[in-house]
């Protein structure tokens, strides 16, 4: 997929260059027609590209869940049942880990109505406020630990500062005056953070927006006394849906271009967070691997999608899921009868070890994990039963694959596709993961939607959205999606 087609490269003429007015809540809203206004009060200046801003329905929200969480919390928490760090001995407060455990106990009380959830999360929200910073009316939430960046020679003393934080803390302060109401010191918890956004970054004070080649990061690890940060991916987009969640409470002129800003800066770094047929980069200072954030950089782009409505973000989603698979895959392989090869590698993807077996007829093994090897190609499944247990096997349609459906990611809206090449079968699948196909009434030139992808005993697939095969597969090939080279 070209950056052209990604959209990265948008001509300058759709740009607005905006200003972020650096003074506390109650600043005068951004002017958005032409060039911003400039404040005289140290401007931040950045590209953002005018994208359309959605209202969701619940099941398209950021952080969406159907699960419930247990009513006993495993998790580490304090006596009053708040979320906590226990390091070397020691509990800690942990704003990030409080805000999402309260924006996921908000999920569990809308799901069930129980009021226990409800007084747990607003608990996560009162520490957050309990333990605030306050720089010019804007509030912060403090990490009180040493901090060593990707566990090297980096490391932020005490205190330092979290975009993803600050965002979080939004969503969370934002649901809460939704469901208790807005009259309460919930909503002006969301204003005093979303203030911290209007803020101009200065080393040795709380921060965390800045510009960096004229794009807007919302600093996920704000350095505590210089202006520089690691340009943390998911945590940029994290507080991104901050934003998002701030606009659908206020509708503030100044959240709405910040998001846009921040949705620009998503799109534009993507392919430098990007390494092509492996895991993404979690930041662009360290260029350190996601490991399992790429499944999670693929989720928000699903996101992206959804609050935009633009084709690009369900592109780069398709890409990142192309280039690895997401985590946490388990399933039953099916083994075709005849030769078949497992292997070890090294972190490097040398071999280690090679295992070769002959079968006279199909046979069954449970897998642990479906993903990729350093410098192998294809897709690989770590066998844990049977004479090939502690192996890799290669997927290999028709010979080695996960029966039924494997590794789905979903569309959070219905995407848009073209027939380019007649599919003549669509299946479908039943909940035992038995496939069933049918003749598929579709010609070449045919708009559809979809709305999942997923490998289908090995073979990529996209799920039909409507039309007289709702519900049912054909394979990737057959479709053209918008926003897909």
């Amino acid at each position: 997929m070209t950056e052209e087609l990604l959209g990265a490269r948008r001509s300058w003429s759709r740009r607005q260059v905006l200003t972020v007015v650096a003074a506390a809540a109650g600043a005068a809203p951004l002017v958005a027609t032409g060039a911003a206004k400039l404040s005289a009060e140290s401007p931040v200046k950045f590209r953002s590209d005018p994208f359309e801003i959605r209202d969701l329905p619940q099941g398209q929200r950021p952080y969406y869940s159907g699960v419930r969480l247990p009513l006993v919390d495993t998790g580490t928490h304090d006596e009053h049942g708040v979320r906590m760090a226990l390091l070397t001995g020691k509990l800690y407060d942990h704003p990030v880990a409080q805000a999402q455990y309260g924006i996921n106990l908000l999920e569990s009380h809308r799901v069930t109505g129980d009021q226990v959830y409800l007084k747990r999360a607003m608990a996560q929200a009162q520490r957050l406020i309990d333990r605030r910073v306050v720089r010019r009316d804007a509030w912060f939430y403090p990490y009180r630990f040493r901090h060593a960046m990707h566990r090297g020679t980096d490391v932020y003393e005490t205190p330092w500062y979290s975009m993803m934080a600050q965002g979080q803390a939004m969503s969370l302060f934002v649901r809460l005056a939704q469901i208790v109401g807005e009259r309460t010191h919930w909503r002006q918890a969301a204003d005093s953070t979303f203030a911290s956004y209007l803020l101009p970054p200065v080393g040795g004070l709380p921060w965390g927006v800045y510009v960096k080649d004229g794009l807007l990061w919302l600093e996920e690890y704000a350095h505590p006394t210089r202006v520089r940060g690691d340009q943390t991916y998911n945590g940029h987009v994290f507080s991104a849906f901050g934003l998002w969640d701030y606009w659908s409470l206020s509708r503030d002129a100044r959240a709405r271009q910040m998001l846009q800003g921040a949705i620009t800066t998503a799109r534009d770094a993507h392919h430098l967070v990007r390494t092509r047929q492996w895991r993404s980069r979690y930041c662009l200072t360290h260029r350190k691997d996601a490991g399992m954030y790429h499944s999670t950089h693929i989720i928000q782009h699903a996101v992206l999608h959804a609050i935009t409505g633009d084709p690009t973000f369900a592109g780069i989603m398709d890409l990142f899921y192309s280039d690895h698979p997401t985590y946490g895959v388990s399933g039953t392989i099916r083994l075709a009868p005849g030769d078949h090869v497992g292997y070890k590698f090294d972190a490097s993807g040398t071999v280690l070890d090679r295992k070769r077996i002959s079968l006279t007829r199909p046979t069954e093994a449970a897998s642990t994990e479906r993903h990729k090897v350093m410098r192998q190609t294809g897709i690989w499944y770590d066998i844990s039963e049977g004479s090939l247990s502690g192996y890799l096997v290669q997927e290999i349609p028709g010979r080695s694959y996960q029966i039924g459906r494997a590794a789905p990611i979903g569309y959070r809206i219905p995407r848009s596709a073209v027939v380019v090449a007649a599919p003549g079968r669509a299946y479908s699948l039943d909940d035992a993961g038995k496939v069933t196909a049918v003749t598929a009434g579709l010609a070449v030139g045919d708009t559809v939607t979809v709305d999942l992808r997923a490998a289908i005993d090995g073979v990529q697939h996209y799920r039909l959205a409507a039309g007289p095969h709702e519900g049912q597969w054909v394979r990737l090939g057959t479709l053209r999606s918008v926003g897909t080279a």
